[in-house]
């Protein structure tokens, strides 16, 4: 009786040991056709210094537009004697922008604004900027940025000269 016992045991050990594993279910066939995936924007990395993209024209307006990390289709327009009207897109902490009017040696204005939504959403922004030049020969620069939460240095700066017409 114990070796008959002892047989079944081993009997029903070897075949637990040898026998395969279940086959995995297969997923179910879907019916609707996979549409591709969109890539992921990747979060702006912001470093101090980012490369700038070359500045482009417009065909149909003949307007430079300037862009960034996280500025895009950045336009600027003179709109009266000492006004300057910016528009464009920014994709920054807060939806604020700031900025600052040097004319090379001095700072002449600066200020911030908002855009239509923060970062990692692009947010629209149109800015009136009135500033007077010191020098009659100087070259007004408008300097967008964003201001790092750590410290409130200058990140990202994105530099457009003013046009002078």
């Amino acid at each position: 009786m114990k070796k008959l016992l002892f047989v079944l045991l081993t009997v029903g050990l070897l075949q637990g040991c040898t026998s395969s594993p279940p086959a995995p279910e297969a997923p179910p066939a879907t019916t609707q056709p996979e549409t591709p995936a969109q890539p992921e924007t990747p979060a702006p990395s912001n470093p101090q210094t980012p490369a700038e993209k070359p500045p482009t024209e417009q065909p149909e307006t003949k307007e430079t537009v300037y862009a960034n990390d996280i500025f895009r289709n950045v336009t600027v327009k003179k709109t009266g004697e000492d006004t300057f009207e910016v528009k464009g897109q920014a994709q920054v902490f807060e939806a604020v922008v700031n900025y600052v009017v040097e004319d090379g040696h001095n700072e002449l204005t600066q200020g911030f604004f908002q855009t239509s939504s923060g970062a990692p959403e692009w947010g629209d922004f149109t800015q009136t900027v009135k500033v007077k030049k010191a020098e009659p020969n100087s070259t007004l620069m408008l300097i967008l940025f964003e201001a790092s939460a750590k410290d409130g240095s200058r990140r990202s700066e994105l530099i457009i000269p003013l046009p002078e017409k």
